[in-house]
């Protein structure tokens, strides 16, 4: 019976030490998730308030055939574009006479970055490739990288041609990040819930807190 015991603890030790730096993992990702401000990490304190501009659907020109959705939205003032969805899911973004958009100029997408945030970029990225951890990631290239020399840790990631603000990045976004990355255990894409190494650690995490439980029944009451 002691030799089991004695087998039972050794082997619980290993499982613990084994499990001990993922739990302690979780552990601090949780208390950071429960305590940080979601708003703030998505940084949606640095976007201005929209403002509401007239529209005349008269300016609309052109005949759209075989489209899955078409949506105007203002981008330079007194500038109404337009986007058509196609059944593929395929974007093509036109002028409301039906002319396709070139991207914007790195001058107008740092007036459009000031016009939508507060960030007062005065620095402009083109970007065109993404890896797959780049905290733009899921976001359709190219983009537009805008921020302020001076406060080059906050950035907003725009869309290259209708100016959209897509995402708003800093620092609190990038620990959120690394942390959720450890919290599901997907170091590459980081968007992947139920990975075979958090699969595995769950169930020796399982398995550690029931043979605890097991020790406390099983061994002498003198070991408490």
């Amino acid at each position: 019976m002691m030799r089991r015991q004695r087998i039972f603890r050794r082997w619980h030790r290993w499982l613990a030490i084994i499990t001990a730096l993922q739990l302690l993992a979780w552990t601090v990702s949780g208390v950071f998730f429960a305590f940080v401000d979601i708003d703030y990490v998505r940084g949606e304190s640095r976007l201005r308030p929209s403002v509401a501009r007239t529209f005349d659907p008269s300016g609309l020109t052109f005949e759209a055939k075989e489209i899955r959705s078409l949506r105007v939205v203002p981008r330079l003032p007194d500038e109404w574009v337009v986007e058509l969805q196609s059944e593929l899911n395929d974007a093509q973004w036109l002028s409301l006479a039906g002319d396709p958009l070139p991207p914007l100029t790195r001058d107008q997408a740092l007036m459009l970055g000031s016009m939508q945030t507060n960030l007062l970029p005065d620095t402009a990225v083109w970007i065109d490739s993404a890896d797959l951890a780049a905290e733009y990631r899921g976001r359709p290239l190219p983009l537009w990288k805008v921020y302020s020399s001076s406060e080059s840790a906050t950035v907003a990631y725009l869309h290259a041609t209708s100016g959209e603000v897509l995402a708003i990045r800093n620092e609190a976004w990038r620990w959120w990040d690394f942390l959720w990355s450890l919290h599901i255990m997907d170091y590459d894409d980081r968007d992947t819930i139920g990975t075979l190494l958090l699969k595995m650690f769950s169930v020796l995490a399982l398995v550690t807190a029931l043979a605890g439980i097991g020790l406390f029944f099983l061994l002498p009451k003198k070991f408490y």
